[in-house]
């Protein structure tokens, strides 16, 4: 079994050893820290339930389980979900916990160490040594940090919209197509809308992906966000990888989250920034969701292996999820 939970949402799945999915269930967040105890038990309780619901049988011959889950290793929590989630499995299943950028990390690198940057909505750095030591860097929350977010990039476009509005920045193609996703006819408007009723992280996390489509049409001003954003990356990376030196001469470094999306848009730039300080990082994308992330780390396959079952395991759990 594997679980990969966030803030957002959850995903588990049941494996065979050879990566064939055979159960699949999802649900909202699932981060003890933001949560009360009760909903977080719920949560997961539903979770396991559904999949025991769908293979009854093979439910009861899990032998391993990995669960990386935002928050689980601060405060009791690691303690209060270790508890819970071996209540729920078969008894003797070996069960194993994590933070879920274990999950993205492992995606990418197969299981190997590395370092993962995560850019969601918000936005973290971790790296993981070949012993198994976590460091972080950032992540500190929309409000003092998230640089480089989809949080953080929608601010950096509406700031540029509003100054290109009052002439004390350069036009950019960002105007037109944020009136546009807003279905708005002027500028001002923009104000009602983010102060409205929904939260504002959720209302400006989304214009992430109009500056990146901006930047991809060849638009300036998308482009030096872009370029901002990917130099707050890189110092977020290099400083993790300080706190937690790695003996290889290169290290992987995977891109994980929906900024993410335009990969090579985002591997071309921090590549170009590598290159000019330590050139030392392999950026990369991830092999298949970070669910498949976290069932390599309940195996710990050697790294031939790991490809094999992460290559049918993305197969499959693509046929899940299409159906």
């Amino acid at each position: 079994m594997a679980i990969d939970g966030g803030g957002t949402k959850t995903i588990a799945t049941i494996s065979t050893f050879r990566g064939q999915v055979i159960a699949l269930a999802e649900t909202g967040k699932s981060n003890p820290t933001s949560m009360s105890l009760e909903q977080f038990t719920q949560t997961i309780t539903e979770l396991i339930n559904e999949l025991k619901r769908q293979q009854p049988y093979d439910f009861h011959q899990i032998t391993k389980c990995h669960a990386g889950l935002s928050g689980v290793t601060e405060n009791n929590n690691e303690e209060i979900t270790h508890t819970l989630l071996t209540s729920l499995l078969p008894e003797g299943c070996q069960l194993s916990l994590s933070n879920d950028g274990l999950n993205a990390l492992y995606a990418g690198t197969l299981g190997q160490s590395g370092i993962v940057q995560i850019s969601g909505t918000g936005a973290i750095t971790l790296s993981i040594d070949s012993s198994g030591r976590v460091e972080r860097t950032a992540g500190w929350g929309y409000i003092f940090d998230d640089e480089g977010s989809g949080y953080d990039i929608g601010i950096r476009t509406l700031k540029a919209v509003f100054k290109a509005f009052d002439k004390r920045g350069p036009e950019t193609s960002l105007t037109p197509a944020v009136l546009n996703y807003f279905q708005l006819q002027s500028i001002p408007q923009i104000i009602e809308i983010v102060y409205g009723k929904g939260h504002p992280r959720d209302t400006i996390s989304p214009l992430s992906k109009i500056a990146i489509d901006c930047a991809k049409r060849g638009d300036a001003v998308a482009n030096t966000i872009l370029d901002q954003v990917c130099h707050v990356f890189y110092q977020s990376i290099d400083a993790c990888y300080k706190k937690n030196p790695f003996s290889d001469t290169r290290v992987k470094v995977v891109l994980a989250g929906g900024v993410f999306n335009e990969l090579t848009l985002f591997i071309e730039k921090l590549a170009s920034i590598d290159k000019n300080n330590s050139n030392q990082y392999d950026f990369m994308g991830a092999y298949s969701l970070p669910v498949g992330g976290a069932a390599l780390a309940a195996l710990k396959l050697p790294n031939n292996e790991a490809k094999i079952f992460i290559d049918q395991y993305h197969a499959s759990i693509k046929e899940f999820l299409t159906n």
